[in-house]
């Protein structure tokens, strides 16, 4: 190839790449790192996409320089080397994009709705009527946590036919009523309309409780409400433990004397060798027995 052509080929390359990084100096390049304002101040905003309900917690917030000129009423401005978490607290009321400043005004207040800024996330409050001795004759109050117990009414349908073993089962374990433990360590929202318990508070005995569930459980609770009655059992301070006893108690279980007249009823048939379930059928010199139900 000719010599010239390549110093013109070389030369066109050459000036084709001075133009590309001209370019790229020129249109992407980093752009000057603007300074914050002489009059700037930090405003309180989210340090992320926070939804609406969320508990703030420091870390969801974040300090970010604001101009003086740019304020707009209710924003949250540093005092000092105060912290995020020390400026602003509670519950949202609604949702904020990263960056978009935070307002007092957005935070769960304490009356009205103050309920359901209680709730954590999948829980659901619901209420249910109660008569004094079946809420701790007034010593309940809101933050309590309490054991969920119903009674009601249980009958077994038997077989007319059905062996007498049986039967004697049935009547020995239960006759009428049946009590169980439903839910165990239940939070109480509210007494009546009254969802905070003040110090000088005296005791008073409520109509209505307001517990906090899951969504299951306020089914479950919706349900034995027309089962029969409920009762709240109160919880010591800290104690979280679970029942681990979960046999339904019944009124023949509650006492033992029907056992005791059981077992000697027994004791007796076996002493006595009569055995009143069986009939002895006399042929001769022969004994059949034959088991009666």
């Amino acid at each position: 190839m000719n010599k010239n052509i390549l110093i013109v080929l070389g030369g066109a390359v050459l000036a084709a790449v001075l133009v590309a990084v001209l370019v790229q100096v020129t249109l992407g390049g980093k752009k000057p790192v603007s300074k914050a304002p002489e009059n700037a101040v930090e405003v309180l905003v989210a340090a992320k996409d926070l939804k609406k309900g969320l508990k703030l917690k420091g870390e969801d917030m974040a300090w970010r320089k604001w101009s003086d000129d740019a304020l707009f009423k209710g924003a949250i401005i540093r005092k000092d080397d105060q912290k995020t978490s020390a400026a602003l607290k509670g519950r949202l009321d609604r949702s904020f994009s990263e960056g978009e400043a935070l307002v007092r005004k957005a935070i769960f207040k304490s009356k009205g709705n103050y309920v359901a800024a209680k709730l954590k996330e999948g829980e659901r409050a619901i209420s249910i009527k109660l008569k004094a001795e079946d809420m701790v004759a007034g010593f309940l109050s809101p933050g309590s946590y309490v054991d969920v117990i119903l009674t009601y009414k249980h009958r077994v349908s038997l077989d007319r036919n059905e062996t007498s073993n049986v039967k004697d089962m049935i009547a020995l374990n239960i006759a009428n009523l049946a009590t169980e433990t439903i839910l165990d360590n239940v939070r109480v929202l509210a007494i009546d309309q009254k969802a905070e318990k003040k110090s000088d508070d005296k005791v008073k005995v409520g109509k209505t409780v307001t517990l906090a569930v899951s969504i299951r459980d306020a089914e479950a609770l919706a349900l034995a409400s027309e089962m029969g009655s409920l009762t709240l059992a109160l919880r010591g301070v800290g104690d979280d433990a679970v029942n681990k006893d979960a046999n339904a108690l019944t009124d023949a279980r509650l006492i033992s004397v029907d056992d005791e007249i059981h077992d000697k009823y027994l004791e007796i048939k076996k002493e006595s060798g009569v055995n009143l379930n069986s009939v002895k059928i006399y042929n001769g010199a022969q004994v059949e027995i034959i088991p009666v139900r």
